[in-house]
């Protein structure tokens, strides 16, 4: 009889709790992405289907971003709902279930990486500044960033001629780096982050010292290898002085923090941050980072 009364309760009270949608607009912080579900016409997969965890971002959040590409993701539907479908995971994700460098994947395929840093928990670059929110098919999460849509691969996003990466992108295929830098095995040891210098930063080098670098396997790799590290670092994990690792073993990266102001190796600073890949993050650079050991075998 215990039992049979239990079960009518747990029963009972989810009876009366609202689904995720409901839940959403009546949240004060969660009226546009309310109001962009709707527009998505994603409004009845949320409501009746899961459970889910959605990752909602904050009106702020949505005001954050720019108003040109605001108004290019609202003027297309698919990818509007692209974009929303990958704040929402499959099953109910709870804060105590958050492992430090865990990968969960949204309804869309892509992975997320998600992270504690003390009391705070990032999904990608976005921080939770709500936590456990249940409905009656899932739990909600409420967001400061809107999460940006993979692009990719990070040997994808070096082929994408807008970001003009075709140096790097050329010392990757010498060394033959493309393979691992286009697998989306899904393992956090297969994540990298890429501090990739731009075309504009090689132009930067006397081109007698590029022309070492590429005519030669064991320069090139060790360029390469040291603008990658294994894990995945975004601009919110780099706001303190201290150094990277990198897969060039024993030579790490500088940083150094100066009214908010980042460079790595006191040089460069980071063009563009934050790029998301399937495997990965991608940070274009304004510098060619050097080496000690290269940097003597290249000069004179």
């Amino acid at each position: 009889m215990l039992r049979i009364a239990v079960l009518v309760l747990v029963a009972s009270v989810a009876h009366c709790m609202t689904n995720l949608v409901d839940d959403l607009g009546a949240n004060q912080n969660t009226t546009q992405l309310s109001s962009l579900i709707a527009q998505a016409g994603l409004g009845d997969t949320l409501k009746g289907q899961g459970p889910f965890t959605i990752l909602a971002p904050v009106d702020s959040a949505f005001a954050a971003i720019p108003k040109d590409d605001l108004n290019k993701l609202l003027a297309d539907k698919n990818d509007l709902a692209n974009t929303l479908k990958y704040h929402v995971l499959q099953g109910e994700i709870f804060s105590w279930d958050i492992v430090t460098g865990r990968l969960v994947h949204s309804i869309t395929g892509h992975a997320i990486r998600v992270y504690k840093q003390g009391n705070d928990i990032y999904f990608n670059n976005a921080k939770a500044v709500a936590v456990d929110l249940e409905s009656a098919n899932g739990v909600i999460y409420l967001l400061d960033t809107v999460l940006d849509v993979p692009e990719g691969t990070i040997y994808e996003i070096l082929e994408k001629p807008e970001y003009k990466l075709t140096q790097f992108k050329k010392a990757v295929d010498r060394v033959r780096y493309d393979r691992m830098l286009n697998s989306t095995y899904s393992s956090a040891n297969y994540r990298h982050t890429l501090f990739v210098p731009s075309d504009a930063a090689f132009a930067k080098l006397d081109q007698s010292q590029v022309s070492r670098i590429f005519s030669n396997l064991n320069f090139a790799s060790e360029l390469v290898r040291y603008h990658l590290h294994l894990g995945t670092l975004h601009l919110k994990s780099l706001d303190h002085n201290g150094r990277i690792t990198t897969l060039y073993t024993g030579h790490d990266i500088g940083v150094d923090i100066s009214n908010n102001d980042i460079r790595l190796n006191h040089v460069a600073h980071m063009t563009e941050s934050d790029i998301e890949a399937d495997n990965g993050v991608v940070h274009i650079i304004d510098h060619v980072l050097i080496p000690s050991t290269l940097s003597g075998q290249i000069i004179g």
